[in-house]
C-alpha cells in the first residue's frame, strides 16, 4: 500500500508571483509563468521565424526534388508529399526551438 504524500512544503503551482519574470509587469501568475502579453509576443516571433525558415528549407528540397526524381507521375506525387511534410515538421520544429530559446 503506498503511503500518503504529507510534506510540509506546497506545491509549486500554488506559489504565487506578483510580476512576470520577463517583462516585470504587476500580475499574478503561478510560479515561473509568463503573462499573457509575452506568450503571445514569443508565440508571434516563434511563427515568423518558422515560416521564413521552413519555407526557405522548403525550396531547396523542392528544387532537389524536381531535379532528382524521375518523370512517372507516382515518383512526383511522392516527391510534393514529402516536400509537403517536410514543410509542416521544419515549422513546427524550428517554432518549438524559438520558442523554447526565447523564454
Amino acid at each position: 500500500m503506498l503511503r500518503r504524500w504529507d510534506s510540509p512544503t506546497p506545491f509549486v503551482g500554488g506559489l504565487v508571483e506578483h510580476e512576470c519574470p520577463r517583462c516585470h509587469r504587476a500580475v499574478e501568475l503561478p510560479f515561473g509563468s509568463l503573462c499573457r502579453a509575452c506568450r503571445d509576443e514569443i508565440e508571434r516571433k516563434a511563427a515568423r521565424w518558422a515560416n521564413a525558415i521552413a519555407l526557405a528549407s522548403t525550396v531547396v528540397l523542392a528544387i532537389y526534388v524536381t531535379l532528382r526524381v524521375p518523370p512517372e507521375p507516382i515518383a512526383r506525387r511522392v516527391g510534393v508529399v514529402a516536400v509537403v511534410v517536410w514543410f509542416v515538421l521544419a515549422n513546427m520544429v524550428v517554432r518549438r526551438t524559438v520558442r523554447e530559446l526565447m523564454k
